[in-house]
């Protein structure tokens, strides 16, 4: 599919990075640093001694950003590549491509042994690691292989909507999500166990590492698994030692990632490491004082208490290390429910991933029968459930108040319960924000694995009737799901972006090394990734520090004057600043231009003219307009000093 979209293997080197935009050019451009340096250690030095990403600092990008996959892939390429040079082995094939239109022909090479097809090659690996969690899921949570099937049958019924990877390889969560699977599949594996084994946190805790490295967004999947477990553990649905090693396990992967990366701020004080705080709290000093109370009053104090405790901590912890890098996260939500906004909250409201889930997602999935078939499955256990605690509660109702809180969930599978609830906040998650609809359709298929799960349809008596019925579901799934598949793979393309390109190799030709770059998030980028000119913004937005750094460059997109902008730019040390025609003019919907985002911003200057179209549009003074396409236009910023060479030395 990525290959049809873009005919990747006819482009050229600069083509492919140009493909990859946004974030994805950010992190393929340190791969790139690995790859390319003389020595891997080398490449490494470079990442963790960083000055060209947000000029004039000094980063440690290995701290700053989850670079582990591009590490991992650099540093496997090398060996490669130093392996089968030294058997003597040619791992690609070149060949010149006329590219027709005016362009210059290029030279394109396709194979493991070109740099990039090493990286996709490892894109494509995490792809099938994820369809191979999926089934290991689907069979653990059923007790039958049948399950496993019916999982993978409803992934690829429902690609479009459960995965973005075949369009975006490079972003963190191609690497992170078959962690993500895998580890739901250990926290089910602990709490089902008869028997847990201290080995079992081991396991757990080097899943949480995985995941964690290589995705920022991790650690709040990680906060609803703890918290979860703990409140299964409250209710008594699971026993005290399962919930501990659960906990002992993800804390040991949290506090490895916290070496791995340097201390990085965002993780410290992470709403995952205030919730691992505030449980171990609550489980060591307020447990045994909630546990006098009579129950089940016991049990809302306990779940009260894990929430309040949980929100203390990542307080506390914000407070004392003076972090704000989630800050925004926050004003996202309250964005959804409310009419707040500000600059950063509209940068990402504003952009369709960050959306509620539109109804096409929810009508393509009732399509497949996905929905349906989940629902199905949810009133078959809830009937089940139901059953189960009815009969329990009638058996002991004359015991104890704690053995009755045990033994109202003795025979109801806390597999099950787990999953269900994760499918839940899953389900939250991407009503809020669309692009996290990659957990809620995995797991939808996850679920749907419980239609071959036979102690919910004891109904039907015999296996062949069940093995029938669920024949002719599939047949049914198949009508929009074939068809699915089919109009992914129709999708046939070829990428090409002259005035990029343009943009690009005139910045490589025509300025000096040090020069330094400053505009859209996304250009800069590819500029960083293709031209290895500083910049100082860049497409990473979790950062408060950052945060701050774009707005500044972004003020050139207001409706101040040119000589207030030119005086932020030059106190960024900036040398050009680009400017992208679909920032400047048109707008993506209603009050969602860089201009109605400022005028969110500074509303005392809407009566003003915008900025950015006159510049685009003419050179007003003090910049000066150095490059220009239909799409791009380079301002220079000129230092206010003028210098006056000295008169050449000549001999008498």
């Amino acid at each position: 599919m990525f290959e049809n979209d873009r005919h990747f293997s006819h482009l050229s080197n600069l083509e492919r990075e140009m493909t990859f935009r946004t974030e994805m050019g950010l992190y393929y451009s340190y791969y790139k640093t690995l790859v390319n340096a003389d020595s891997f250690l080398v490449g490494l030095n470079r990442l963790m001694h960083d000055n060209l990403t947000e000029y004039p600092e000094t980063i440690n990008t290995l701290q700053r950003f989850n670079l582990y996959p591009e590490l991992v892939l650099g540093g496997t390429y090398r060996i490669f590549n130093a392996v089968t040079s030294w058997l003597g082995l040619e791992m690609r094939v070149c060949w010149q491509v006329s590219r027709g239109g005016g362009l210059a022909p290029v030279i394109s090479c396709e194979g493991l042994g070109d740099p990039a097809y090493w990286y996709l090659a490892g894109v494509w690996a995490s792809a099938g690691l994820t369809a191979a969690f999926l089934f290991i899921q689907g069979t653990e949570l059923s007790g039958d292989l049948l399950g496993g099937f019916l999982t993978i049958i409803c992934f690829f019924f429902n690609h479009g909507e459960a995965t973005r990877i075949q369009w975006t390889p490079p972003l963190r969560e191609s690497f992170a999500f078959p962690w993500s699977i895998a580890l739901n599949i250990a926290v089910t594996h602990i709490i089902r166990a008869p028997r847990p084994v201290w080995s079992r946190p081991i396991l757990l805790g080097s899943l949480t590492l995985a995941y964690l490295l290589c995705w920022q967004f991790a650690q709040f999947t990680l906060v609803a698994v703890v918290g979860i477990v703990y409140a299964m553990y409250t209710i008594g649905i699971i026993n005290p030692l399962p919930m501990l090693l659960i906990l002992l396990g993800i804390s040991y992967g949290f506090l490895n990632n916290v070496v791995l990366q340097f201390g990085n701020t965002l993780l410290v004080t992470s709403p995952l490491a205030g919730c691992l705080l505030g449980v171990l709290l609550l489980y060591l000093f307020m447990e045994p004082i909630i546990q006098h109370l009579p129950f089940p009053t016991n049990m809302g104090v306990q779940l009260a208490f894990l929430f309040v405790s949980c929100t203390a901590c990542k307080l506390e912890l914000a407070r004392i290390f003076g972090i704000e890098d989630d800050a925004h996260i926050v004003n996202i939500l309250k964005a959804k429910f409310t009419n707040y906004s500000d600059f950063h909250t509209l940068l990402y409201t504003c952009s369709p991933e960050f959306d509620f889930l539109p109804q096409e997602s929810l009508y393509k999935m009732n399509e497949t029968l996905l929905i349906p078939c989940v629902f199905l499955v949810g009133g078959a256990v809830l009937v089940n459930t139901l059953t189960k605690i009815k009969n329990n509660m009638i058996q002991r109702l004359d015991e104890e108040s704690e053995a009755v809180k045990t033994s109202l969930w003795s025979s109801v599978d806390p597999g099950v319960m787990f999953n269900g609830a994760m499918l839940a906040v899953y389900a939250l998650m991407a009503g809020l924000i669309m692009r996290l609809k990659l957990f809620l359709t995995p797991q939808l298929c996850v679920v749907t694995s419980l239609l071959a799960c036979k102690k919910y349809w004891k109904i039907i008596e015999r296996k062949e009737i069940h093995l029938a019925i669920l024949a002719v579901l599939v047949s049914g799934m198949c009508v929009r799901g074939i068809k699915n598949i089919n109009e992914q793979r129709s999708i046939v393309g070829e990428y090409s972006n002259p005035e990029l390109e343009e943009l690009i190799e005139w910045v490589q030709s025509e300025t000096h090394e040090d020069a330094v770059f400053a505009g859209p998030m996304s250009t800069m980028a590819n500029l960083l990734l293709s031209t290895q000119r500083p910049i100082v913004n860049h497409p990473h937005y979790e950062h408060a520090g950052l945060r701050e750094r774009t707005k500044k460059v972004y003020s050139i997109f207001s409706r101040r004057s040119a000589e207030s902008v030119y005086e932020t730019l030059l106190s960024m040390k900036v040398n050009y600043v680009v400017l992208e025609e679909s920032w400047c003019i048109r707008k993506s919907r209603p009050g969602c231009g860089m201009v109605d985002v400022w005028d969110v911003e500074e509303p005392q200057n809407r009566h003003k003219p915008s900025l950015c179209p006159r510049l685009f549009h003419r050179s007003p003074a003090p910049f000066h307009r150095v490059f220009a396409n239909d799409i791009f236009v380079v301002l220079q910023v000129p230092s206010r000093y003028v210098e006056i060479p000295p008169p050449r030395y000549h001999s008498a």
